[in-house]
């Protein structure tokens, strides 16, 4: 293979990392792997969502729905490349997201992190609508709306590794 890129898709899959090597071992010499995947598991959205999540209303129907460490750091992801043959640049961007609207940031993750929370409760059902009540509520507190919008620090991994000729 000369090219391999993913965008926005690895964190679904939890042996990534794996992955990752056997893709840069079958990669010809000089050929190229480029990926990126949301680094915001450690942000008040995720964690907020994990914290529910894990609490003594919701642990038994959600436990273990929600990973903890879905991604690596850049550096991680050097290394695990580097080891493979491969020469890597990894780096980090946070983009200040300006949401409008109300309960934007629930509105954003019910399209990434909440998916497999939704999923488990039913979308549609009386423990979701509970659910995001709660959720809703903390996300609030956590980014408060201004007169422009809510801002949503939103951070991203890139890495763009190149096996060795």
């Amino acid at each position: 293979m000369d090219v391999i890129i993913s965008n926005a898709a690895l964190q679904w899959v939890p042996e990534h990392r794996e992955l990752l090597v056997r893709w840069a071992g079958g990669l010809n010499p000089g050929g190229w792997l480029a990926f990126q995947v949301p680094g915001n598991f450690g942000a008040p959205s995720h964690v907020l969502l994990r914290e529910l999540a894990g609490s003594p209303r919701w642990r038994e129907r959600l436990g273990g729905v929600l990973r903890s460490d879905p991604v690596s750091e850049p550096a991680e992801y050097v290394a695990l490349l580097a080891e493979a043959g491969c020469r890597v640049n990894a780096w980090e961007t946070t983009y200040a997201q300006i949401l409008p609207g109300d309960d934007p940031v629930l509105e954003w993750v019910k399209g990434t992190a909440l998916r497999p929370v939704l999923t488990a409760l039913g979308t549609d059902s009386a423990e979701a609508a509970e659910f995001l009540d709660d959720y809703r509520a903390l996300l609030r507190e956590a980014y408060p709306a201004a007169p422009y919008g809510t801002v949503f620090p939103f951070r991203r991994i890139f890495v763009v590794a190149r096996r060795e000729p």
